[in-house]
C-alpha cells in the first residue's frame, strides 16, 4: 500500500499527548511503526519534534519536502494550541517556533498555513490543539486556540475532511492511534469517514459520556455517594463532571487497560469538553451544573419505575 507520512507538530502545550503516545498499546506505536498490522502498514513519522533522530536544520528538511509536494499523501498532527503571533510580532518576537532554518525561527503559524491546503487530514490530538485548552485559559495573553479556530470555519482537507479533533489533557495513547489509523484507512479507501459528532470528535471514542461508564455507576444507581477521597462509592458530592464528560477511559482505562480519573480515586474534570478549564468544567472539585443531574435523577426514576411494573408480566423465554 502507498505509504503514508505523518507530520506531528507540537504547539503551545506540555507535550503530554506524545507521552501518552509512546505509551499506547492496543495497537502500540511500535507495532504502528513496524507495520505489524497489515491495514495500517507504511505508516511513516516523517517529522516529530520530540522522538525523531534528526536535529538542526536538518530537522526541518521534511517540512520543506512537504511544502514542496514531496511526502504526499500526508496527515498533519497538531499537539499544543496555535497562539496568535501578531499578538508577539507588536513587540518584535514570537510565541510559538517550531525550529530555525537559514537564521531564521520558523513559526508554528508558518508551518501550518503552508501545509494546510496540501494535507490530506489534520488532526488536532489534546484539548489545547482541539479547543485551545490550558494555553487558552483565562486571561489568554497569547491568543491561544484550536486548529479550527486557527484555520477558519469550512475549513477541508484535501480529502474534503474537517479537522477531527481528538481531545483530552492528554489524550491517551491508544485513542490517538485509533484515530490515525481510522484516517489512515479512510486515506487508503478502505474506510468511510467516521462520524463525528458537533465538536469534530470521532464518535466511536467519543460517543460514551463518562458517566455512564464509570466503575462507580452501580452506587450512583443505590444513591450511595463519597463525602470524602477514598471512599468507593460515586464522587458525584466531590466534583465529577462524569454527567457533562464524553470520554472513555472509564470503561477502557488510560494505558494498557489501567488508569483513568475514576478508576483511581479522582473526580473526572471533563478534560475532553471545548469548555475546558472554563466554566462550567471549573472549578475542578465544584460539583457539576445541577442540570446534568436533573435529567439524571429523573430519568433514573422513569427507568426504575418503568422496570418496576415490567416485573407484573411474566417473561415468555
Amino acid at each position: 500500500m502507498q505509504p503514508i507520512n505523518v507530520i506531528w507538530l507540537q504547539g503551545q502545550g506540555c507535550t503530554g499527548d506524545t507521552v501518552a503516545l509512546i505509551s499506547a498499546s492496543e495497537p502500540s506505536l511500535v507495532d504502528v511503526i513496524t507495520g505489524v498490522l497489515p491495514e495500517v502498514s507504511g505508516i511513516n513519522i516523517a517529522f516529530h519534534p520530540t522522538i525523531m533522530a534528526p536535529w538542526g536544520e536538518a530537522a526541518l528538511a521534511p517540512l520543506e519536502d512537504a511544502k514542496a509536494g514531496k511526502l504526499d499523501p500526508f496527515v498533519i498532527v497538531l499537539e499544543g494550541a496555535v497562539p496568535d503571533e501578531s499578538i508577539a510580532q507588536k513587540t518584535g518576537g514570537y510565541f510559538c517556533g517550531i525550529g530555525d532554518m537559514h537564521d531564521k525561527i520558523v513559526t508554528l503559524t508558518e508551518v501550518l498555513n503552508d501545509l494546510k491546503d496540501k494535507a490530506a487530514a489534520m488532526v488536532a490530538v489534546g484539548t489545547c490543539a482541539a479547543y485551545g485548552g490550558i494555553a487558552a485559559g483565562k486571561p489568554n495573553p497569547t491568543g491561544a486556540m484550536g486548529l479550527a479556530t486557527f484555520l477558519g470555519k469550512g475549513y477541508k482537507s484535501t480529502l474534503g475532511l474537517p479537522v477531527i479533533n481528538v481531545p483530552g489533557c492528554p489524550t491517551p495513547g491508544d485513542s490517538t492511534l485509533k484515530a490515525l489509523a481510522y484516517l489512515v484507512l479512510v486515506v487508503r479507501g478502505l474506510a468511510a469517514v467516521p462520524a463525528l459528532d458537533e465538536f469534530a470528535r470521532p464518535k466511536f471514542l467519543y460517543g460514551e459520556k463518562v458517566h455512564h461508564t464509570c466503575p462507580r455507576a452501580g452506587y450512583l444507581a443505590e444513591g450511595k455517594f463519597a463525602h470524602h477521597y477514598g471512599e468507593p462509592y460515586c464522587m458525584g458530592l466531590l466534583g465529577c463532571k462524569g454527567p457533562i464528560a464524553h470520554c472513555r477511559v472509564a470503561r477502557y482505562g488510560f494505558a494498557n487497560g489501567y488508569g483513568g480519573c475514576p478508576s483511581t480515586g479522582s473526580p473526572c474534570i471533563a478534560c475532553t469538553e471545548p469548555a475546558f478549564p472554563e466554566p462550567p468544567t471549573s472549578p475542578f472539585l465544584q460539583k457539576s451544573p445541577i442540570k446534568s443531574w436533573v435529567v439524571e435523577g429523573v430519568a433514573d426514576n422513569i427507568g426504575k419505575v418503568k422496570a418496576t411494573l415490567h416485573r407484573l408480566h411474566k417473561r415468555r423465554i
